[in-house]
């Protein structure tokens, strides 16, 4: 009998050394939230935008848009974002901050240098446009009209740090839609 203990406690060691091993190389452990991100993205396509919103964000009644809370600030689930776009490879985004964000003073607004530098690093090199925040709330009405916008509301609290994410095709790009626009010109030109 005594075998059989040291057995089965050798195999219980073995699976919780494997369970916690394989926790610990789970990069979503942390953050639970990317699992609906993830579940999400698979959705939405180009001409679909995803907005990261901080707290007061306004919540619209507009059917094309879903929103989704989570318990994380705007770097982080930006940073998370550009990790399941980069696994979908379905879509491609294009990163709008206001210009508000950028211009707001630390007296009116402390941690925004913080914030500031932090997106900078969740961004990952890629490159932002920046418009005014009304010109954005307008596209996002406007784009709800017709097409899927989620909203992922975060606990971040400090005015105009929402950032905008335009998804376009993955997999074709404006050079390819002008250059196959030119060869059809060219042909309906010939005929």
């Amino acid at each position: 009998m005594p075998s059989f203990l040291t057995k089965f406690f050798y195999l219980l060691t073995c699976f919780c050394v494997f369970v916690l091993a394989g926790c610990a190389g789970d990069p979503s452990a942390d953050r639970p939230w990317l699992g609906t991100i993830r579940h999400e993205l698979n959705y939405l396509g180009a001409r679909n935008w995803v907005v990261i919103a901080e707290a007061a964000f306004p919540t619209s009644s507009r059917r094309g848009l879903r929103v989704i809370q989570v318990d994380a600030e705007i770097p982080d689930v930006l940073d998370g974002l550009e990790g399941v776009i980069e696994e979908k490879h379905h879509v491609k985004p294009r990163i709008y901050l206001t210009r508000e964000i950028g211009e707001m003073p630390y007296d009116y607004a402390p941690g925004v240098k913080v914030h500031r530098s932090d997106i900078k690093d969740a961004l990952h090199g890629r490159e932002t446009l920046h418009l005014d925040n009304e010109m954005l709330m307008s596209l996002i009405n406007n784009t709800s009209k017709s097409y899927r916008v989620l909203v992922i509301k975060t606990r971040t609290a400090l005015p105009y740090s929402s950032v905008f994410v335009e998804l376009g095709s993955g997999y074709w790009d404006a050079e390819s839609e002008a250059a196959l626009r030119k060869k059809m010109e060219n042909k309906n030109e010939q005929n």
